[in-house]
């Protein structure tokens, strides 16, 4: 599995939490994992962002934490059958986690990375 430094967005407003790989990456297209989970690949197919519509609700967290966070694990595995995106966000004392799960529709390559934050 490899290892990736990101960043993270989050937009109270809209209530989106946007993680990225800190490495600028050629954008391809974008699959949408769970209803309000979306991955971003590369032109390689490779996992580079991850957004959370209404993060809020999903996570079952306060807006205030998601502008705070001080570490983030967002592991993503690629195989023939499926997606599986395994995130945890921190805020200080609290720890919030989403899991979500699609079928590999779109036959990306199979892959294991992990986006890290903090």
């Amino acid at each position: 599995m490899s290892n990736n430094q990101a960043e993270y967005d989050y937009d109270d407003n809209g209530d989106s939490l946007f993680i990225c790989l800190i490495n600028h990456y050629k954008y391809k297209h974008s699959v949408e994992l769970d209803n309000d989970v979306i991955l971003d690949l590369d032109i390689n197919d490779k996992p580079m962002a991850v957004e959370f519509l209404n993060a809020s609700k999903l996570f079952n967290a306060n807006k205030s934490y998601l502008n705070d966070l001080n570490k983030i694990t967002l592991k993503i595995k690629v195989t023939k059958d499926s997606i599986t995106l395994n995130c945890i966000i921190r805020n200080n004392n609290n720890s919030f986690k989403l899991n979500a799960i699609t079928d590999n529709c779109d036959n990306i390559p199979k892959v294991e990375t992990q986006l890290l934050y903090s």
